[in-house]
């Protein structure tokens, strides 16, 4: 998942752990995988479940500005550079809009590989939300390498000029608008929840669907797991749910199913 992802990147292989302790918890524990299986709402029903919990995560947030062009391909995600997925470009703009870990792993990933990478943010400055202890370490590897690192812009629009990409910028507070020429626009704008199995299966749940979010908080019991009903219980968590860090992913987890 996206643990796998991130510890792709420059100073983030250690993040790898994570998934390597869940893997050898799961196999104490003797649960039941099974992996490279896609699930969808007939297969899941066909186990005959008493709970579900969807953690299916979410997509790169790309179509939220339509002008950012997406669609036609004029923009990539970050998980598409890390994952290698798509072959990096010689000269990379990364706009970011979340300011924490990914948008620095991956214009410090790009740089690794020798690309020439601006990263963009429209906030005061780029890894602003990564906290005061993190961020200096990414701009000590990054400023030898000789990343542009720029605040205050926003990512307006993109399209193709040749064989080249042009992304338009505009200032936050100025609205004066800068072009740059480029070969690969990556964005990172957060993750969009995917969920098309929740809302499948949330009408024919006892629960249809609803976390109790006072329960939750206060690390007690679902209400609906003491009551009579027949047919599953569903819930979600993650990113299935909105954006979350991996701290908040996991608690989601652990406060949920300690009392299944």
């Amino acid at each position: 998942g996206q643990i796998t992802t991130a510890s792709k990147a420059p100073q983030r292989d250690q993040i790898a752990g994570i998934t390597r302790w869940f893997q050898l918890e799961l196999a104490r524990l003797k649960v039941d995988l099974r992996l490279g299986t896609a699930a969808d709402a007939a297969t899941i029903l066909d186990l005959r479940p008493d709970i579900v919990v969807l953690a299916v995560g979410g997509h790169p947030f790309l179509e939220q500005n339509e002008h950012w062009g997406a669609a036609e391909g004029l923009v990539v995600s970050s998980w598409d550079v890390l994952d290698g997925k798509v072959t990096p470009g010689k000269n990379v703009l990364v706009y970011d809009t979340i300011c924490e870990f990914t948008g620095m792993s991956v214009a410090d990933f790009l740089a690794d590989k020798g690309c020439q990478v601006e990263i963009v943010t429209d906030d005061i400055k780029p890894g602003v939300a990564i906290g005061g202890t993190s961020f200096p370490t990414y701009y000590r590897s990054m400023y030898p390498k000789e990343v542009i690192m720029t605040g205050d812009m926003m990512l307006e629009k993109v399209y193709r000029e040749g064989d080249k990409l042009v992304a338009v910028l505009e200032n936050e507070y100025t609205g004066a608008k800068e072009e740059r020429v480029v070969d690969q626009v990556v964005v990172e704008n957060g993750v969009r929840p995917d969920e098309a199995i929740y809302y499948a299966l949330k009408e024919g749940s006892r629960n249809k669907g609803q976390i109790d979010i006072d329960a939750l908080f206060a690390i007690q019991p679902q209400p609906s797991l003491s009551q009579p009903g027949d047919g599953y219980l569903l819930f979600r968590i993650g990113d299935c749910v909105a954006q979350r860090n991996t701290h908040a992913a996991i608690y989601d987890g652990l406060r949920l199913c300690k009392d299944f």
